[in-house]
């Protein structure tokens, strides 16, 4: 058995196998069979490896590489406004909510890019339109109104953050 195979077996937590797998150098086929035996010998599942790598400084900047680049070809892929500003009336609002939605664990029911398709609007659009709605679900608390949430909704950031100021927030 070679060096760093001992090393990356002898692994105490998905944490040091990251670390030691990385610096071992070792082919990426060799890579998988040592994980395949570390995870048998430990107990430890691919989940809790993957958990540790997405933590790892070296791995968060490799995920990171062209995410600008990235972010820039969705906005431009999924920009139904045809360059043209989308002016948000009461029914449009009302509409928004009812889409609108998370499930039980916090995530929306609807992608952004979903929600700008069905109102031919840009995703920074929609996502605007999703801060505000949390904006005014502080504002107007839990239990308010749709009418007065379509009608908090009409107002620009700037008029939510007065009307924020002046509750006190």
């Amino acid at each position: 058995m070679k060096k760093w195979e001992k090393i990356i077996l002898e692994s105490k937590t998905p944490q040091e196998y990251v670390e030691n797998s990385l610096r071992s150098g070792l082919a990426p086929s060799e890579k998988a069979r040592l994980a395949r035996l570390w995870m048998e010998s430990t107990g430890f599942n691919k989940d809790a490896i993957l958990y540790a790598r997405n933590r790892n400084p070296y791995w968060k900047l490799k995920k990171m590489e062209g995410a600008g680049e990235r972010t820039r070809r969705r906005l431009v892929l999924h920009d139904y406004s045809r360059g043209r500003p989308k002016a948000w009336n009461a029914n449009m609002l009302e509409e928004f909510l009812n889409l609108n939605h998370k499930d039980a664990s916090g995530k929306y029911l609807r992608k952004d890019w979903e929600l700008a398709n069905h109102f031919s609007t840009s995703i920074p659009s929609i996502q605007y339109l999703r801060r505000k709605y949390l904006r005014v679900r502080v504002l107007l608390g839990p239990r308010a109104r749709k009418e007065k949430i379509v009608e908090y909704l009409g107002s620009s950031e700037v008029v939510l953050s007065r009307a924020d100021l002046k509750k006190g927030r």
